[in-house]
């Protein structure tokens, strides 16, 4: 039986980049999505030119104003952001016919059997890649057996430099996984302890 495998897109700049698309003479202005929350207000999307400017999401609205003067915002639209998620999960629903949404930004696919159809797991990533690029989308992957796995990968392993990482890797895990990777887990509940290394 072939190993789960689970394909995480995380779209960091989703809100923003949807507005974008909307009003597209404003690509090289910074851009951010506002949240209100009573009387506070913050950053909760940005573009990549409101990011350039050293600008980052949770920021209030005010602070982010005097870093950068020329930013433009729009008030965020969570009605709109989810009917344009839905938009790009049926797109990604040509990759693997079980597709979920995760949160407000990001999808998960079920790739169990599906990656051999587009020349293996990373030509898959590359082809998703390739096209959320085309479509002014910013995405991250992050590929792994669990659900949970490429979810992290996702999100906290695209600092690296990698946009694809794969769980299976014991460089890509965590240091106190790899120090106990050398002793044995082999054993049962209520069993003998393993052999000593």
């Amino acid at each position: 039986m072939a190993c789960r495998r689970v394909l995480s897109l995380w779209f960091p700049l989703l809100a923003a980049e949807r507005a974008l698309r909307l009003e597209r003479g404003l690509t090289d202005r910074p851009l951010a999505i506002v949240r209100r929350a009573g009387n506070l207000q913050t950053l909760c999307s940005l573009s990549r030119a409101a990011q350039a400017e050293g600008l980052h999401r949770g920021q209030g609205l005010q602070d982010a104003r005097a870093m950068c003067p020329g930013l433009l915002t729009r008030a965020e639209d969570p009605r709109a952001q989810a009917a344009f998620l839905t938009t790009v999960r049926r797109w990604a629903g040509k990759f693997s016919p079980w597709v979920a949404d995760e949160g407000s930004a990001g999808l998960m696919l079920d790739l169990t059997g599906c990656a051999h159809l587009f020349g293996g797991e990373e030509a898959l990533a590359a082809q998703v890649e390739q096209e959320c690029a085309v479509q002014g989308l910013t995405v991250q992957l992050g590929l792994a057996d669990t659900a949970g796995a490429a979810w992290a990968l996702a999100r906290f392993a695209g600092a690296q430099g990698a946009t694809v990482r794969s769980g299976d890797a014991i460089d890509q895990e965590a240091r106190a996984t790899r120090s106990r990777a050398v002793k044995r887990r082999n054993w049962e509940r209520g069993g003998p302890a393993p052999a000593k290394l």
